[in-house]
């Protein structure tokens, strides 16, 4: 009898956290999941938490072998460089071939100024939470932390279009 009850909390318990983490699932409407990571522009860890209040968040998860993400940094710093005390863009690869980012990044001679980040706290949950399947995937967070829109692929026009629609409504 004993066993029977140790292996239902056991289970009972499995349950729970498989339920935890489909509820933390995130759209549009829903507040922003936090994420820690570290950004080497900055050469410190960084929460997207330490931004609410106080600046709106372009979040973008990429990849290296991600040929559409590359077109997009340019543009994500000229957004930064237009809106410096009401944007944040925040970059975060969901690969680790660190060494091969740079070189692509040098040869096509990206100097990418947002916040960039690798080194991210549970970063398979964080894909999961933010539902990532497609690089670049994009998500816009405003102020109060709240996911307001969300797309895929290299919409460099919606992306204007979001982030002046969110700062200059």
């Amino acid at each position: 009898m004993k066993k029977k009850v140790i292996i239902l909390l056991k289970c009972l318990f499995m349950f729970g956290s498989c339920l935890q983490l489909v509820s933390q699932n995130i759209d549009i409407g829903s507040a922003a999941v936090d994420i820690k990571g570290y950004d080497v522009k900055s050469k410190k860890y960084i929460k997207l938490s330490q931004y609410k209040n106080k600046k709106n968040v372009l979040l973008n998860f990429t990849a290296t072998y991600c040929s559409p993400c590359w077109k997009t940094y340019p543009h994500m710093d000229k957004l930064q460089q237009k809106y410096p005390s009401d944007l944040k863009v925040i970059s975060i690869h969901g690969d680790e071939t660190k060494d091969l980012w740079y070189k692509i990044a040098k040869r096509l001679k990206v100097n990418f100024k947002s916040a960039t980040i690798w080194k991210v706290e549970d970063k398979e949950k964080i894909k999961k939470i933010y539902k990532i399947k497609q690089y670049p995937t994009f998500f816009i967070i405003n102020k109060e932390g709240i996911i307001i829109d969300k797309w895929v692929g290299n919409r460099k026009k919606y992306m204007d279009y979001s982030v002046k629609y969110l700062i200059e409504p």
